[in-house]
């Protein structure tokens, strides 16, 4: 009998996968050059995805001492844009009429004139400039904040900004940007509690996090008839967040699958949860730690993430994280980790997908799918352990991990013990 419940343990045991690491640490391969500013100067990140070169794509960091800074991929700063005040948040949606052409809307949150101001990148020059819509204003607010939103069922065009005081309002834009007809209409505004450090918008599941200050993630329904119902997702009391709180970005996969990521600024880390709504799981965490001539992550605020291939320094994505105490000049930058470097750094490997559907992965910046040089459709040969699924035509390389071999063998030898024991 016994020989018998053991066995069937082992069989049990060898079809499930283990457990995830509750914390990890993870190397970065590259850091942006440090911001010009001294002392608390990055407020916010987002990416820029090229149409049609992923390798030039852009990172977009909100500085409050000098305006919109310009980051290539390999980290080296690109421009700075400091002509209509400094900026205290930054996001991005694809696929804007702006002037009939289809391309990306970057929106920063500027406090200097108190609105939101909209901009477009040339994708030949990588230069920005002024996308012709009238800053948004309204009265008395001053955004600290912005996340884009398409509705995924009307194609509706938003805009949330959150602020210092707690406030949070949507806008919805109509008409064709760039041509003096959009028409920007106050919607919705409603009181998170504490002052707003976050927001991201799932688009495709129609949910918006927002990060209140001191107390945790709150995910609210994104549509503009939304009531102000929400959630927590994970909290500084009870739960498994520690002030000061940061950021939050989205890595989406196929489906509903991927990740809300969460900047942990008490403990150094970023906690992963899964970006399923009915349940958001906690994954796990990481840190960032130091590399060779690349030091450690400390006190991060922000955070981006995508699942898109960015030519061949980060084939399957990427993550840029914040740090506060950058030991080159002892100025503020941004650590850049390969994504499969996180995902495989659970016992459990996260979802690598590179491929999905047009939803956003880093607070909003959505994720238009594969291009030419993304690498969609076939995983490099270095990176381990990853399998295509059965779906022939699938970009989504889920790696799985069965009971170690070790953990079989010793199964295998109480099996043989018990069998041999005399009885008494």
């Amino acid at each position: 009998m016994r020989f018998r419940t053991i066995l069937a343990v082992a069989v049990l045991l060898a079809g499930l996968p283990v457990l995830a690491q509750q914390s990890i640490q993870v190397l970065p391969t590259l850091e942006t050059d440090p911001v010009p500013g001294t002392g608390t100067v990055v407020q916010g990140a987002a990416l820029w995805m090229h149409p049609s070169d992923p390798a030039s794509s852009v990172l977009l960091v909100a500085d409050n001492q000098r305006g919109l800074l310009l980051y290539r991929t390999d980290g080296t700063e690109l421009s700075l844009l400091a002509s209509d005040g400094v900026a205290l948040g930054v996001d991005v949606q694809e696929s804007v009429q702006v002037t009939g052409v289809s391309q990306s809307l970057v929106m920063v949150a500027n406090p200097t004139l108190q609105a939101l101001v909209a901009y477009i990148i040339d994708p030949t020059t990588l230069a920005i400039r002024s996308a012709g819509l009238t800053p948004i204003t309204t009265t008395g607010f001053v955004p600290n904040s912005v996340a884009l939103y398409v509705s995924p069922t009307t194609g509706r065009f938003f805009a949330f900004a959150g602020s210092s005081t707690g406030i949070v309002a949507q806008f919805e834009l109509t008409g064709q940007v760039g041509d003096g007809g959009v028409q920007v209409t106050p919607v919705r505004t409603f009181d998170v509690g504490d002052a707003v450090v976050g927001l991201a918008v799932d688009d495709a599941q129609r949910r918006l996090y927002v990060v209140e200050q001191n107390v945790g993630i709150w995910r609210y329904g994104a549509e503009p008839d939304d009531d102000d119902a929400r959630t927590l997702v994970d909290g500084v009391t009870g739960g498994g967040l520690s002030v000061p709180l940061g950021g939050v970005a989205l890595y989406t996969a196929s489906g509903v699958r991927g990740y809300l990521l969460a900047v942990n600024g008490g403990e150094n880390a970023v906690r992963i949860y899964e970006r399923d709504p009915a349940a958001h799981t906690f994954r796990g965490s990481f840190t960032v730690v130091a590399d060779g001539g690349i030091d450690a992550v400390d006190r991060p605020r922000h955070l981006v993430v995508t699942n898109r291939a960015l030519g061949s320094r980060f084939p399957l994505g990427m993550l840029a994280v914040h740090d506060s105490t950058n030991t080159v000049g002892n100025n503020e930058n941004l650590k850049l980790v390969p994504w499969q470097s996180i995902a495989t750094g659970f016992t459990t490997p996260l979802v690598v997908d590179t491929g999905g559907p047009t939803t956003p992965t880093d607070g909003g910046t959505p994720d238009a799918g594969g291009g030419p040089g993304t690498g969609v459709g076939t995983p490099p040969p270095e990176v381990p352990g990853y399998v295509p699924t059965d779906n022939p035509g699938s970009s989504c390389y889920c790696a799985s991990v069965s009971v170690p071999g070790s953990m079989l063998l010793v199964l295998a030898g109480v099996l043989l013990f018990s069998r041999r024991r005399p009885r008494a």
